[in-house]
């Protein structure tokens, strides 16, 4: 473990190589990953809200550890008191909250830890061979982590499965959730970070698919006037939506048009997003065709499906996020511009993973109701109550 007076330059190291990961589209996607630097007595994990790409240090939090250990020895513990728990562990006032994943980078007996959302690592555990096909590209190199919940069961059930395999990888691959490494450097971790994921990209070439091969720029806005197919489409969104305002981005490349006339569209688009975190901009599933209204009647069952009564949740705008259109092609939708284009670049990306997930076996991916579990996730439902 790094010293004190060492610390200083390893939180510039940790910056550094987050910009790396972050940097880079077929790693990080959109606020995904986070990346942590300790000593014994503290942490600095990435904070929530910033993006790796683009990380500074002020968006490193430093929490206590030994604050830390209190919360990872109690059995049980929801999402938001682990929350108020790192909020207490803060050591300087006013600082935003760490990423939710910090008891897990605490947990793990390393200097240096760092997470992607890694296509390749994905694709690879999206499918229905998942962690055994994952254990069979990288052998003892790795440690698979089958799907848990963000948070504290992860923080408790991953570092486990590390020890009991011997305490002798220093990488864990999580099933629909990427790739962690862990280093008594930064630059050890950071290097079997991009070595891992360059074997899964190698493997998964094999299987035919280039999952770095340049997309089509061709996004842009809809023009709802270009046709009465665009017009009446964005017309039941607004109809149909809760939100105030809407954009929708048009992508149509040869890729995305492959995709649309795929013979099993339906049924691999009904599976889910390729990692989780994804739900939250682009929900569960997209809308094939122009039925906004019935899109919303599925949407509202969805949520009554998974609900528990009581628990006070509150029902998100029931539109469409991703819209396959056989005429307009792949459509994304958001409350801003950044929002439409943060759905775009993902579906981009969940197209080339679904087709590689394929090409392996079959895609496979969260449950129904684990992927509810995320988008109604007790964090985000607190926020838009504040």
């Amino acid at each position: 473990m790094a010293a004190q007076c060492d610390m200083g330059e390893l939180r510039v190291e940790t910056v550094d190589a987050s910009r790396v990961l972050g940097q880079d589209p077929f790693l990080v996607l959109h606020g995904g990953g986070n990346t942590s630097v300790k000593n014994e007595e503290f942490i600095w994990a990435k904070a929530s809200g910033f993006d790796l790409g683009s990380l500074v240090p002020e968006g490193l939090v430093q929490l206590r550890r030994a604050d830390l250990d209190e919360l990872l020895a109690q059995d049980t513990l929801s999402d938001t008191a682990m929350m108020d728990g790192y909020a207490a562990a803060t050591v300087l006032p006013d600082q935003p909250a760490p990423t939710i994943e910090a008891l897990f980078h605490h947990a793990l007996p390393f200097t240096s830890v760092l997470h992607s959302h890694a296509d390749a690592i994905v694709a690879l555990t999206d499918t229905v061979r998942g962690l055994d096909l994952a254990a069979e590209v990288f052998g003892e190199d790795v440690v698979v982590v089958p799907y848990v919940m963000p948070g504290f069961e992860l923080a408790k059930l991953a570092p486990e499965l590390w020890r009991q395999s011997g305490g002798q990888a220093r990488a864990m691959v999580l099933q629909n959730h990427g790739l962690f490494t862990m280093g008594d450097t930064v630059a050890q971790t950071l290097a079997l970070h991009l070595n891992l994921v360059d074997r899964a990209e190698a493997y998964i070439a094999t299987q035919g698919v280039d999952l770095r091969a340049t997309f089509d720029a061709s996004v842009e806005e809809l023009d709802e006037d270009a046709s009465p197919t665009a017009k009446s489409l964005c017309e039941d969104l607004r109809a149909h939506s809760t939100e105030s305002h809407l954009v929708v981005l048009r992508c149509e490349d040869a890729e995305v048009r492959a995709f649309i006339e795929r013979p099993d569209l339906e049924r691999v688009t009904s599976l889910g997003p390729t990692t989780l975190e994804h739900v939250i901009r682009t929900k569960r599933v997209p809308l094939i065709g122009d039925d906004i209204a019935g899109y919303v009647r599925d949407y509202r069952a969805y949520f009554e499906r998974n609900r528990v009564d009581g628990d006070g949740l509150r029902m998100l705008d029931p539109t469409p996020r991703v819209i396959l259109h056989p005429e307009l092609g792949l459509l994304a939708v958001g409350t801003s511009e950044k929002a439409a284009g943060a759905v775009m670049d993902i579906y981009r990306h969940t197209i080339r993973i679904i087709d590689a997930a394929e090409r392996m076996g079959g895609y496979q991916t969260v449950s129904e109701r684990q992927a509810f579990g995320l988008e109604y996730w007790e964090l985000e439902q607190r926020r838009l109550a504040s």
